[in-house]
């Protein structure tokens, strides 16, 4: 009868199952358990004493509350840990060195283009306004055209007392609507002079001296002993001597 009951503990509808999903436990001797008969995975080699209430329920199952189909319980003799291969390498040393681009370069701004001048002229030269300047600051030349209406204003004064006030404001708007739209205009500052073979592109200079229209420098090229070629955008170009003195100004508008 123990064999019928040993052979139901192992096959029947209430087997005891391994714990880590091996399947049906078999059974084994077991000199430490109180029934010298224990069970165990042939798998992964979980083990669980064959209890005296386990047989007496296998010989009387109707009697008997006890199901065999539950986690195991008791003493279990635990698997040995398995080293996890992962944890044998560093963290830090996966990346020995940084990536040429990261995620956060894409999302770097890139640098605005350059605004277009106001001046800007199909040769690529920038027409510029006003002609005096003190120290860093200009004096726009719209000071001059108001100035003009009211020099006018003040000689025809006779025929109205109003009239060198409209002509004031007559001059300036003139002024503004020539360098807008009729005729656009930029402003430029002088900030500095510098040789001509010093001179680096993308650098803004004034072609004709101290005032006049302005050009962008693309490229600089020594033509012949002394001399040297200065190409601006827009495909004009000078050749002057390589000690020149260029004039570096700051377009504004």
């Amino acid at each position: 009868m123990v064999n019928n009951a040993l052979s139901l503990l192992e096959q029947g509808p209430y087997a005891p199952r391994c714990p880590h999903g091996h399947g049906p436990l078999t059974t084994v001797t077991d000199p430490d358990a109180p029934t010298g008969i224990g069970l165990a995975c042939p798998t992964c080699g979980a083990r669980r004493e064959l209890e005296t209430s386990m047989l007496r329920t296998l010989l009387n199952p109707e009697t008997s509350t006890t199901r065999f189909d539950v986690p195991l319980a008791g003493r279990t003799r635990p698997e040995p840990a398995r080293e996890d291969p992962t944890e044998r390498i560093p963290v830090d040393e996966l990346w020995k060195a940084p990536a040429p681009t990261t995620r956060d370069d894409l999302h770097q701004p890139l640098p605005s283009p350059r605004p277009t001048p106001r001046g800007l002229r199909p040769d690529g030269t920038i027409r510029t306004t006003g002609w005096l300047q003190l120290g860093h600051r200009t004096i726009s030349s719209g000071l001059w055209a108001a100035l003009t209406g009211l020099t006018l204003g003040l000689a025809l004064i006779d025929l109205t007392s109003w009239l060198p006030l409209i002509l004031t404001a007559t001059g300036y708007a003139t002024w503004h609507a020539q360098t807008r739209w009729i005729r656009p205009a930029s402003t430029a500052v002088n900030l500095h002079r510098t040789t001509a073979d010093r001179l680096t592109p993308g650098t803004a200079i004034r072609l004709h001296g101290p005032i006049g229209p302005v050009g962008i420098v693309d490229e600089i090229t020594p033509v012949r002993r002394n001399r040297i070629r200065i190409d601006l955008d827009g495909g004009t170009h000078l050749t002057v001597p390589d000690t020149a003195r260029c004039h570096v100004v700051d377009l504004r508008s």
